[in-house]
């Protein structure tokens, strides 16, 4: 449901080669905010594949931000970093042209990605977790985490996930909402 352009700006492919880590596994590349390569993620394209995500051997998603190589430019810009659990939810928010937004690879916010942030210029985080139990935990555990040093946002969205919704609706939920800030 991503257009080819969104998944070409990411490196997003297709492992075919067999008896590979990846193999039968759409592959989403990790790079660092300086874009040096530094692991991958595979996602489980039939529903029997487990794990449904494989990481790399020795990739820490603690250590990195989803996309902040591409969003980097844009949250110095705006001073504003939008946080959201996944890549799909990255790419989504790309098409909306909501360019400064980056994933923490789950549901909590580590100590790593919290200086990345600091480093990257912004003082406004948009929380955009999941609206499920564990994307609350998640939006709780950034704020307390993160403290005074940065101005919180939190809109209301109409799906569980950012990834799910449709460009309109992010700009009906998001972008209406946050005016002056993204």
């Amino acid at each position: 449901g991503y257009s080819q352009e969104t998944l070409k700006t990411f490196d997003v492919g297709l492992c075919t080669k067999k008896n590979k880590p990846m193999s039968g596994r759409v592959v989403v590349p990790i790079y660092d905010e300086d874009y040096n390569y530094v692991g991958c993620i595979g996602r489980a394209i039939s529903p029997n594949m487990q794990p449904k995500w494989l990481h790399s051997r020795g990739f820490r998603k603690s250590s990195y931000l989803y996309g902040l190589n591409i969003a980097k430019e844009s949250i110095m810009n705006t001073h504003t970093a939008v946080l959201v659990e996944g890549q799909g939810d990255v790419w989504r928010l790309h098409e909306a042209g909501i360019l400064n937004s980056v994933g923490i690879f789950g549901a909590s916010l580590s100590e790593d990605q919290l200086i990345l942030l600091e480093k990257s210029g912004a003082l406004n985080l948009v929380i955009l977790t999941d609206t499920d139990e564990a994307g609350q935990k998640a939006a709780d555990q950034i704020t307390k985490r993160g403290g005074r040093r940065f101005n919180y946002y939190r809109p209301e969205i109409s799906k569980k996930d950012v990834g799910e919704m449709t460009t309109q609706e992010i700009e009906e939920d998001i972008v209406n909402k946050l005016k002056g800030v993204l």
